[in-house]
């Protein structure tokens, strides 16, 4: 007990305020944030508030990274809208979204429980910066019938928001265009000034005050309170009111979304864990994350994921631990039960603005550049995922996406690259490209493997090893050194390599041989097939093993030579 009272007391004095400061900062970037991503959802901006407290406190609670802040994002609220769409004109869409934050927090737990926080690797940057550019796009666009007062269609995608955006462009509402014009000026004028003042907050409050005071509602400016606020607005417990069927049902578009709130709440946690130095369990912010989702689903939250903006902001104006998430999401629940009848004032077009505003933000030009100008396999996936996503559904975007990442790289795992090792009369090895043999025609050669043998390298392999063993050499050698994976169809391969250079009367002798390698070679009976002492282990010491390869090799073609 004595120490308790010493540590909250050390913490009371050396983390609290810090904690609290940046607690309270990011809740007043949250409120505008959670409302206007609600919007997206295609909920009541009530409830981006509930999941701006919930989800954030148990996030902080449970994840790996302390300084990650859970809650609704931008893109997560697209997808959530997009998975959704064929039921946006229900009127249980709510009891849907619920269902679906369940759903995905459901996933993210199981694949957190079981381990599989590796999964992350496989979501590369190029899938990210396509997929992000686009939702950026697509959020705009959404949100140009708050902004302009017109009625856009939900489902048709892009062009069909453009299309009807022009073919009503004379119903706009120059009173609603006037009002998110403003506020994006507004909030531009402000971060200009000084980039720490809650822009948003500040913006929907003095357009809600012109609104009320000027009377322009009755001009036709919408307000929030024109979604119908809710009869409960304190967080109370609530069981998602669909059939079994329904919620099954749902389960391609969960995964989708959980798919998708792990890549970008991992991929900003890893990023700042570099800043801070803590250490990122994947596995265990999976679980974080589940837990997040899952329970909010049954507190009237939308689905939740890692915020990137927040939880810069949380470690900017500096968090020391996790307790500043927790903070921020108190601090929202006391806005709530203080101010909730008077979120109902708030002009649509400015929370319109925030939504635009934010989701330039997701075009990141510089990530895209450096993309364009790494690979040309970044290029494609980047291409791939950006125009999917604006052309088909989210869920399948995101999947695509990460199919194509997939099928690239296991297109660049299967080309075994091998080259010509030569050792020149200094004694010094050399490495030539593989046709060099065909021009020297030596009676040893060292062919260097890199590349892992799986599969779908093996052709390359045995298409290149098969033209030199066509030449006169007589002693060849194989060179592990940079091979590190040995799968059952590389050890037919080898086989089949074996008998061909013994049907040719060429010797084959194996150097550079790591652990990993020689396990399934001994295993197999490679090594008893070649001999023991025609098999060479890797050392500490580059080209140790393979010179005494080569020595063995010239007594073997000294035999050969003499019979």
């Amino acid at each position: 007990m004595d120490k308790f009272k010493r540590q909250v007391t050390r913490y009371l004095r050396g983390k609290f305020r810090s904690d609290l400061t940046a607690g309270l900062t990011v809740a007043m970037v949250v409120i505008p944030q959670s409302m206007a991503y609600a919007a997206i959802a295609g909920v009541n901006p009530i409830y981006g508030l509930f999941t701006a407290i919930i989800p954030t406190i148990i996030g902080a609670l449970f994840g790996s990274f302390p300084f990650l802040v859970t809650g609704p994002t931008n893109p997560t609220a697209l997808v959530t809208a997009s998975v959704l769409l064929a039921y946006a004109n229900r009127a249980d869409y709510l009891e849907l979204v619920l269902a679906l934050a369940i759903l995905a927090g459901l996933f993210k737990l199981v694949l957190g429980l079981l381990k599989l926080g590796s999964i992350t690797r496989y979501i590369s940057n190029s899938v990210l910066v396509g997929f992000l550019s686009a939702a950026g796009i697509l959020i705009i666009a959404g949100q140009l019938g708050n902004l302009t007062g017109i009625s856009l269609p939900k489902s048709g995608g892009l062009w069909t928001i453009i299309s009807s955006l022009v073919k009503s462009f004379s119903e706009i509402n120059l009173l609603s265009l006037l009002i998110g014009i403003a506020s994006i000026i507004l909030m531009l004028l402000i971060r200009s000034i000084k980039r720490k003042l809650p822009a948003a907050l500040i913006t929907i409050m003095l357009t809600s005050l012109l609104v009320y005071s000027t009377g322009w509602r009755e001009s036709g400016v919408s307000l929030v309170t024109d979604y119908g606020l809710p009869e409960k607005l304190g967080l109370t417990f609530h069981i998602p009111d669909i059939t079994l069927g329904e919620f099954f049902s749902l389960g391609i578009s969960g995964a989708a979304v959980a798919v998708f709130g792990l890549m970008e709440a991992v991929s900003i946690a890893k990023s700042m864990s570099q800043m801070t130095g803590d250490r990122l369990d994947p596995s265990k912010e999976m679980i974080g994350q589940g837990l997040a989702s899952f329970v909010g689903g049954f507190f009237y939250c939308m689905p939740s994921s890692g915020s990137p903006s927040r939880t810069v902001i949380n470690i900017v104006n500096g968090a020391k631990t996790r307790f500043a998430s927790i903070f921020s999401g108190l601090s929202v629940l006391i806005f709530l039960l203080l101010f909730a009848r008077l979120i109902g004032y708030i002009p649509v077009p400015a929370l319109a603005a925030i939504v635009i505003i934010s989701s330039a933000g997701l075009i990141n030009f510089d990530l895209i550049k450096l993309t364009w100008q790494s690979r040309v396999n970044s290029r494609i996936v980047m291409i791939i995922t950006f125009v999917s996503s604006l052309v088909l559904p989210l869920e399948y975007a995101i999947y695509l996406g990460v199919v194509s990442t997939i099928l690239i790289y296991l297109g660049e795992s299967g080309q075994v690259k091998m080259n010509y090792i030569l050792e020149d009369e200094n004694g010094q090895f050399i490495e030539l490209p593989l046709n060099s043999i065909e021009k020297q025609n030596p009676k040893i050669a060292i062919l260097n493997v890199e590349g892992d043998l799986y599969f779908a390298a093996i052709e390359g392999l045995q298409d290149q090893v098969e033209r030199v063993l066509n030449t006169e050499i007589q002693v060849l050698i194989l060179r592990f050194r940079r091979t590190h994976l040995l799968a059952s169809t590389g050890i037919i391969a080898l086989n089949q390599i074996i008998r061909t250079a013994k049907e040719q009367d060429v010797d084959i002798l194996f150097c550079g041989i790591q652990e990993e390698i020689r396990e399934p070679l001994e295993a197999a009976g490679v090594i008893r097939t070649i001999g023991p002492s025609r098999t060479f282990t890797a050392s500490d010491v580059i080209f140790d093993s393979t010179q005494r390869a080569l020595e063995k090799a010239k007594e073997i073609l000294e035999e050969k030579e003499a019979s």
